[in-house]
């Protein structure tokens, strides 16, 4: 398994909708909010917390949000360069990470999440210790220590990706006959799934889980939800694009906040997935990468 360097930099804050004109968006109730959330620095939310009732956000990402160097705060999928998507594409969930420039030089983070919606740039999802954070400034380099593309497991029939194999060794899977064993918080049914369906592979992006109308987080079970909780999604694949199939489970990982637009919530991002169904989740209420990671409260 190849192991690399790559660079990327801190991102400034942008806001969901990605119209410079104004950044509102209409919720599914027909109200008008800032979508505040993707990018940035943030001091007061980080993986654990929770990822539900954070005033005006659409698609908070917690922690230090990054993009390829020479990315901009709007290139989309569409638009990024071959760097910027291997950027993204190429890290992997648990990689090192260390500040290479300005006050913060030296500080030592690890990769949580992947994230960027409606318009703007995709984005690396960093925990950094708190004490680092108000010397972490905007357009900081970063360096990646990339490792964990193209890991697998003999004998298993379905893909693994964006984790560092340290990581994967902290779920303590198992392997029975040919079921892939693995912790989550929560088993997500596929009527819960919303906005994403059918888009990019699942090296990049999220698929929303729908938090709207508030009536479903209760239906569904997720009002406790966090940044960082492992979920279980049924009859879901994401693997070469996102959709319903019958009988398939991919494991994901919560790494962006809630939505109060039509269909759209929570974002799950990958990490493992079964065509066949050769997935059998455990529930567990500590399946948290925070809690996994060991990263500080």
């Amino acid at each position: 398994m190849m192991k690399q360097v790559l660079v990327g930099k801190v991102s400034p804050p942008t806001l969901a909708s990605g119209d410079p004109r104004g950044g509102y968006v209409t919720t599914w109730d027909g109200k008008a909010k800032l979508g505040l959330g993707p990018g940035g620095v943030k001091y007061n939310v980080k993986v654990g917390d929770p990822c539900l009732g954070w005033p005006h956000t659409e698609y908070l990402e917690p922690g230090v949000a990054l993009i390829g160097f020479e990315e901009g705060s709007t290139s989309g999928p569409y638009t990024a360069s071959g760097t910027g998507i291997a950027f993204v594409k190429l890290s992997c969930l648990g990689n090192k990470v260390t500040m290479i420039n300005g006050d913060a030089k030296g500080a030592k983070g690890v990769v949580t999440g992947k994230g960027g919606m409606g318009g703007t740039s995709m984005h690396l999802q960093v925990w950094f210790p708190y004490d680092t954070l108000d010397k972490i400034c905007t357009g900081d380099k970063v360096k990646v220590v990339s490792e964990g593309v193209g890991l697998e497991i003999s004998g298993w029939e379905g893909r693994i990706f964006n984790l560092a194999p340290s990581l994967f060794e902290a779920l303590n899977s198992t392997l029975t006959k040919d079921i892939l064993g693995l912790p989550v918080t929560k088993i997500i049914p596929i009527k819960a799934m919303g906005y994403g369906v059918g888009q990019g592979s699942g090296e990049t992006g999220t698929w929303c889980i729908q938090s709207n109308p508030p009536s479903l987080v209760d239906e569904i079970g997720i009002s406790d939800l966090c940044f960082g909780d492992i979920v279980a999604l049924t009859d879901a694949l994401i693997d070469y694009g996102k959709g319903y199939y019958k009988g398939a489970v991919t494991i994901g990982v919560i790494t962006t906040g809630g939505s109060d637009q039509a269909g759209q919530g929570p974002g799950v991002m990958a990490i493992a997935t079964s065509l066949k169904g050769k997935i059998k989740p455990r529930l567990d209420k500590n399946a948290n990468i925070a809690k996994l990671l060991k990263l500080e409260a």
